[in-house]
């Protein structure tokens, strides 16, 4: 499957999955990026990576904000450890002809169940029980996570009731593995040429579709991931889950897997 990406540009799957940055300020300087802080300044490629994580402190010059639009990378502003995503910038690339396929079918309600259904085979692995409506497959999608948390806290032997009533320190380690694979999601579906507003099983929200595509592989990397930084002796969560999902996505080569279930989902071609 050929790479979509900008001309002239890295190609999304030759990247790095995200780098995050805090308390500094990113210039542009020619093709490349200068991230500046008080311990020195360090150069990054602009097309280094999918996604920039900006975590707070940052400041972003404008000819930063171009630069990485024009070549293609995700800007994400991030709280404090990632637990919570405020906003994101565009890095240029939707194309008009597959926004208006996406919101055709979003529309029409047979052909957004048979998206949401495919978005679910990714999902379980197996085919969703049938249904014509998508409030049901929400309600079965719940009650599988509910199952899928109590199972994975069983395997790694942590008491479990809810995500509510976690421990603050994996509270923190779910939210910010969960942020870095939105981020890389959304950036996937940017450079696919989707619109990530327009969800077939989320809606009401400017990610709805990232929610979608996530949740593919969710419960299969960042929330096992989550656990087990958890339960190791660190006292740096933010920064062991950003090596650990940096890892993971490379490992598991977790842009080409988003790629193929978006591109599944959304009965597309490359």
């Amino acid at each position: 499957m050929g790479d979509i990406h900008h001309p002239g540009t890295v190609p999304l799957r030759a990247r790095a999955s995200f780098i995050a940055l805090d308390r500094g300020t990113l210039h542009a300087s020619g093709f490349s990026l200068e991230w500046v802080r008080e311990s020195g300044t360090v150069v990054i490629p602009c097309g280094a990576a999918v996604v920039l994580l900006l975590e707070p402190g940052v400041s972003v010059t404008h000819a930063a904000v171009k630069l990485c639009a024009d070549q293609g990378t995700l800007l994400v502003w991030v709280g404090e450890a990632g637990v919570r995503v405020y906003s994101s910038g565009h890095p240029g690339g939707a194309a008009g002809e597959r926004i208006l396929l996406q919101a055709r079918r979003a529309l029409l309600p047979r052909s957004r169940i048979a998206v949401a259904r495919r978005f679910y085979q990714r999902m379980l692995g197996a085919d969703p029980p049938p249904s014509s409506s998508i409030e049901v497959l929400r309600g079965f999608e719940g009650s599988r996570v509910k199952v899928w948390y109590r199972d994975i806290a069983a395997e790694k032997a942590v008491p479990w009731e809810s995500r509510e009533r976690a421990p603050v320190r994996l509270r923190d380690a779910l939210g910010f593995a969960s942020s870095t694979l939105y981020g890389i999601a959304e950036a996937v579906i940017l450079a696919a040429g989707f619109s990530p507003a327009i969800g077939f099983i989320h809606g009401g929200d400017p990610r709805s579709l990232v929610f979608d595509l996530a949740d593919t592989v969710k419960f299969k990397t960042v929330i096992p991931l989550a656990f087990d930084v958890f339960l190791s002796d660190t006292h740096d969560v933010r920064s062991s889950v950003r090596r650990a999902c940096r890892d993971l996505f490379r490992e598991s080569r977790l842009i080409e897997v988003l790629m193929d279930n978006l591109l599944y989902a959304m009965d597309v071609s490359a």
